[in-house]
């Protein structure tokens, strides 16, 4: 098909493909030429949704992009302090204020990226949990986490989640019973680094894990 458009200005018809007017308004499209052959995909690039006003005490920018099923954190233009609302708690509520085109199941998170140096608050309960799609979470790394006192569940029935890497950061403040469960029903969780938190396979942090199945390096003997 092809729509035919007249310019006032030579009096003369343009043709435009009905794939050409697809890619002038963002969506995704093939074009065939007539040339045998020679097939060219042109993508839409993917418009990311906004999050980070839903969370509580936030000063972070979170971004979900729909295309690559990933949610992307960094820090804000005047501080980096993640807010305290799980993220399985967040996207119910900015659900409310999005279109029905936009909307988010929790389902559809399966990647988490800190993408800049940020910080955690003090009570981190349920953060980064009850995600059943997330398998990964990159930029551990770069997570200041010396003003947490409450770690209880934060990875917490992720079941789908396969490592964690957690060395970098400081357990000084995290007291013993406030770490409990934190990888509670992690059922695929392979391996846990938690190098210099001066914890045992016996406390409560690993209660719910399996750790004959799981890796955990770094623990007490």
């Amino acid at each position: 098909m092809r729509i035919n458009f007249k310019s006032h200005k030579f009096g003369k018809k343009l043709l435009i493909s009905s794939a050409a007017v697809m890619m002038l308004s963002g969506v995704t499209t093939t074009i065939v030429p007539k040339q045998s052959g020679l097939i060219q995909t042109v993508q839409a690039s993917s418009k990311m949704i906004k999050l980070g006003k839903y969370s509580k005490d936030n000063q972070c920018v979170l971004k979900f992009d729909p295309r690559t099923k990933t949610l992307h954190i960094k820090e804000g233009a005047n501080d980096n302090t993640l807010g305290s609302t799980p993220i399985y708690q967040l996207i119910p509520t900015a659900n409310r204020h999005l279109s029905k085109k936009r909307k988010i199941k929790l389902t559809d998170i399966k990647h988490i990226s800190i993408d800049s140096e940020i910080a955690l608050l003090g009570n981190c309960y349920w953060l980064f949990g009850k995600l059943p799609s997330l398998q990964d979470i990159q930029g551990l790394d770069k997570i200041d986490s010396s003003n947490v006192d409450s770690a209880e569940s934060m990875f917490a029935h992720d079941k789908k989640l396969k490592k964690l890497d957690l060395s970098t950061w400081d357990s000084r403040s995290l007291g013993f019973g406030n770490k409990e469960g934190m990888f509670y029903k992690d059922l695929a969780l392979e391996e846990v680094n938690v190098t210099g938190w001066d914890v045992k396979l016996g406390d409560s942090i690993f209660n719910g894990l399996d750790t004959t199945k799981t890796r955990i390096i770094g623990v007490n003997k």
